[in-house]
């Protein structure tokens, strides 16, 4: 996956893509959240930004959501 912008946010398709999964979950991690490791917390995913309507993330944050859901 290539970050082509120039303030270097990436969009659902990208962030689905550095993930490996779905673009609906990138969806789920942004609106009803995710729940940490250790199941203590419930965190959302934060939109850096929104152009035109859709939603652009911070890909170190897209991680961080990965990292927290992964097996």
């Amino acid at each position: 996956m290539r970050i082509t912008r120039g303030d270097g946010l990436i969009d659902r398709s990208q962030a689905a893509e550095l993930c490996g999964v779905d673009p609906d979950t990138v969806t789920l991690w942004s609106t009803r959240g995710y729940l940490l490791r250790d199941g203590s917390e419930r965190r959302h995913l934060p939109v850096a930004k929104r152009e035109k309507g859709r939603p652009l993330y911070d890909p170190v944050e897209v991680a961080k959501a990965e990292y927290a859901t992964a097996l």
